[in-house]
């Protein structure tokens, strides 16, 4: 009985291999279809296939994360039918121009533009410009402005283009009123606040 099991458990073994074998098949052509901006090339090499390769289903997986993971694209679709794979893809707005209004300090402007990763002259992301968003209001809290707010004015132009503006309110500057330390002590209270960054409001 024993016997028979393996004899049956062998014989699947040897059908999935021929079939996962004859399943593979070569990619002889690959045709992109829906870029403006983004060159054949790049797509091709976005892909990390080339003519000649055999593909399976789980290649085909992997291409179409491949071409997504570039953040070119809004949308991919991956067809392979006659040794022929065809990738349909619909590209990202292209981001002309991001500003940053609100902040009155040129140096705190830069300081936030340069953690951005949606920047102009790249494509525009929906995860990263969200990440983005909160970014900024990170940064202005480490800044101790926690009560601030950034709304997003985004401008549509031709050629599939667009505009970001983010419109900063800043609200009031939190202020430490005192500080305490408690528990035993070693060092003095003037002591330690000497050696830690924050310091009570002063109004002078």
């Amino acid at each position: 009985m024993t016997y028979c099991k393996k004899i049956v458990s062998l014989s699947l073994i040897i059908f999935f291999s021929i079939f996962s074998v004859v399943y593979a098949e070569i990619v002889k052509e690959i045709q992109v279809k829906g870029n403006e901006r983004v060159s054949d090339k790049s797509i091709e090499m976005f892909t990390n296939i080339n003519i000649g390769d055999n593909i399976d289903n789980d290649d085909l997986n992997q291409i179409l994360k491949n071409v997504y993971d570039s953040n070119f694209f809004n949308n991919v679709k991956i067809n392979f039918k006659n040794n022929v794979l065809i990738i349909l893809v619909e590209e990202s707005s292209l981001v002309e121009n991001v500003t940053i209004n609100g902040p009155k300090s040129k140096t705190l402007i830069k300081e936030l533009v340069e953690k951005l990763k949606v920047k102009s002259r790249s494509s525009y992301n929906e995860i990263l410009f969200l990440e983005d968003k909160k970014n900024i209001t990170e940064a202005l809290k480490q800044k101790g402005y926690f009560f601030s707010k950034v709304d997003v004015v985004i401008e549509k132009l031709s050629d599939n283009k667009i505009n970001l503006t983010y419109n900063v309110e800043m609200g009031d500057k939190a202020k430490i009123k005192k500080i305490s330390f408690i528990g035993d002590k070693i060092f003095k209270d003037r002591k330690l606040r000497s050696v830690i960054v924050s310091e009570e409001y002063k109004f002078w």
